[in-house]
């Protein structure tokens, strides 16, 4: 099986407090920490290939410096290709382009990628077209990227799909009603990227007693309760029990059932350990 690497890419971040995104019938937090949540893109590589997972967000969400919920935030299309440069490359040099979902923080800037194909899922799309009406009060999606996308060369796949040796695209929905997860064989084993399925690790990985800042510094949190299960939902779940099922099959399909191999989309110690 061909092996890839993951490089992780910041495009930006978003300063919330914890409590912000404590899902409720979690213990009582002893202190409301302010911490950085990034805004990531994933960067996948085979020595011939750049398949890159998710853009961003746009700068025309940031009025005065903050963005959703009026938190201080910043990125958009220059952390994207600073992000890229980084890595040696352009936006040409990526000849596909995978979304977990098409929220705004996701899948902005795809007009850049002259010369990739887009892949997303047949209901993310229709959910994009139709949001729910929190989703629409939230401003989860952007209208705008719909003209952008349909210009653009583009698949909508219906359900789980081999994209190419050692990586594989996985329906999960949840969060979302076409999310999905992308499962790269890497020379570790299998890594799952599955967008905000689970925000953070403490979400993913119940028992979890820290969080790690983009610094590396490490915070106590405390422990969510067996009653939970294999994940803690967090508050922009639309679909708990698709959630529930999502993330079992995101866990039997990762080499292991731990951080490092299940990935979510906005996971703050990544930006210092990279995968």
């Amino acid at each position: 099986m061909k092996e890839w690497k993951i490089k992780v890419l910041y495009l930006g971040r978003i300063t919330a407090p914890i409590s912000l995104l404590w899902p409720a019938g979690m213990p009582p937090l002893q202190e409301d920490l302010s911490l950085d949540a990034p805004y990531l893109g994933f960067l996948l590589q085979d020595g011939t290939r750049n398949i890159l997972v998710d853009t961003g967000i746009s700068e025309k969400f940031f009025i005065d410096g903050k963005a959703w919920g009026a938190l201080p935030a910043e990125g958009g299309r220059d952390f994207l290709i600073q992000a890229l440069a980084r890595e040696g490359l352009k936006p040409e040099d990526i000849d596909c382009l995978v979304y977990t979902h098409l929220h705004n923080d996701h899948a902005a800037n795809c007009e850049l990628f002259s010369n990739a194909t887009l892949i997303f899922q047949k209901d993310e799309w229709a959910n994009l077209l139709s949001p729910l009406p929190v989703q629409q009060i939230r401003r989860d999606y952007d209208p705008d990227v719909i003209g952008e996308i349909q210009r653009m060369k583009r698949l909508a796949i219906d359900g789980d799909f081999e994209l190419t040796e050692g990586v594989r695209l996985l329906k999960t929905p949840g969060h979302t009603l076409g999310g999905q997860s992308i499962a790269v064989n890497t020379r570790k084993g299998v890594v799952v990227l599955i967008g905000d399925l689970c925000l953070v690790n403490f979400m993913a990985f119940p028992g979890t007693t820290e969080i790690v800042d983009m610094q590396g510094k490490s915070h106590p949190l405390p422990p969510a309760p067996p009653i939970f299960g294999p994940a803690v939902p967090h508050g922009l779940i639309y679909n708990a029990y698709a959630f529930y099922d999502s993330v079992q099959k995101v866990k039997a399909a990762a080499s292991k059932n731990a951080p490092g191999y299940i990935i979510p989309g906005h996971e703050p110690s990544l930006v210092v350990t990279g995968i």
